[in-house]
């Protein structure tokens, strides 16, 4: 997988089906378990946040996009649930390759192991001599700091979507 563009909405079919065609006529919608997915093939990289927000308010549920673009390891993911926006994160999509463009809200409970994993720490350091910088990455590992601007924590977006995908057991994705 290069590039995968979707978003998810926990519903059953029924109800969200007429509300996710209104703004989205033409897409592949597909239920699964409690989220019904929507694919939104390879050129849709930018979240049509406002209509997302939209919808998750509409239908009183979680809304959640995922994005990522595995050549470059660009990554996103946004949550909005009853209508609020309750996170947001951009890896290296618009702005600077390998850097967090966008972290905002509160962390999500699958946040501290997917990114922060601690081997990925100790490997880290190893291409660190400066201790002072070593003790910044090891308290941004400790706190599961997650900050725009930053490098750190570095990702895979592949292995992070697939991670994200088999917490919420999205559709589409292969993983049952």
């Amino acid at each position: 997988m290069g590039t995968w563009n979707a978003f998810y909405v926990r519903a059953e079919s029924e109800k969200a089906d007429p509300a996710i065609r209104k703004d989205f006529p033409k897409q592949e919608i597909e239920q699964f378990e409690e989220f019904v997915g929507v694919n939104m093939g390879d050129e849709a990289f930018e979240a049509p946040e406002a209509i997302l927000a939209k919808l998750s308010a509409q239908l009183d549920t979680d809304v959640m996009w995922m994005s990522l673009q595995s050549t470059v390891d660009a990554f996103q993911f946004h949550h909005w649930k009853s209508g609020k926006q309750i996170r947001v994160l951009v890896y290296g999509c618009f702005k600077e390759e390998r850097t967090w463009e966008r972290a905002e809200g509160d962390p999500e409970s699958w946040e501290r192991e997917v990114f922060f994993d601690p081997k990925e720490l100790e490997f880290t350091l190893e291409y660190v001599e400066d201790e002072d910088e070593q003790k910044e990455l090891r308290r941004i590992w400790r706190d599961a700091e997650v900050l725009a601007g930053r490098t750190e924590p570095g990702l895979s977006a592949k292995s992070v979507a697939h991670k994200v995908a088999r917490h919420y057991r999205f559709p589409h994705y292969g993983i049952a």
